[in-house]
């Protein structure tokens, strides 16, 4: 098998985003503990509320046991409701990096520079598959994989061995 055959392609669908409307105080009950503010749970709402009714590309992948659904593209047409979900869910992440800059945000959106911290998802149960424009594809030898870590793992593990056996130790001269 060549060596590009080998690799993993996730499923990707066209969907409809339904999330039914939610006051902040639910949101609030939901992420409980979780270290938010007041602040937080309304621009997740705002965020949600920007994607309802959106049709969106998701993929769905095995490294996260195809818990959710990951956003992966959009239309063109849609652009500026994505891009103001993405600068109100900027505001809730864990490491913002456009907190209370919506010009910054949308100066680097426009040029293409944008990169989230992370990547958006959708449960379940917000999801309405209406075309599945790519199945998923997992041509990887995984017993090959796991073999190759195993033995990176190792290499490191002697290679720090060989380091701390060639360090002198430091042993204080004993007093006369």
């Amino acid at each position: 098998m060549k060596e590009q055959e080998r690799q993993y392609k996730p499923k990707i669908v066209r969907a409809k985003i339904n999330i039914p409307y939610r006051d902040w105080k639910e949101y609030r009950e939901e992420w409980k503990g979780q270290g938010f503010t007041g602040r937080d749970f309304k621009n997740m709402q705002k965020a949600d509320q920007y994607f309802n009714g959106l049709e969106l590309l998701l993929s769905s992948w095995s490294y996260d046991h195809h818990s959710c659904w990951h956003l992966y593209s959009w239309e063109k047409s849609i652009d500026e409701r994505v891009k103001l979900a993405m600068y109100h869910a900027e505001q809730y992440s864990p490491f913002p990096a456009y907190r209370d800059d919506f010009e910054g945000f949308c100066g680097d959106w426009e040029a293409g520079r944008y990169e989230p911290g992370g990547v958006y998802t959708f449960s379940h149960d917000q999801v309405e598959v209406l075309e599945v424009l790519q199945e998923e594809e997992d041509n990887i030898d995984h017993e090959r994989t796991e073999k190759a870590v195993r033995q990176a793992r190792e290499a490191e593990f002697q290679k720090r061995r060989r380091e701390r056996a060639t360090k002198r130790k430091y042993r204080p001269k004993r007093r006369k």
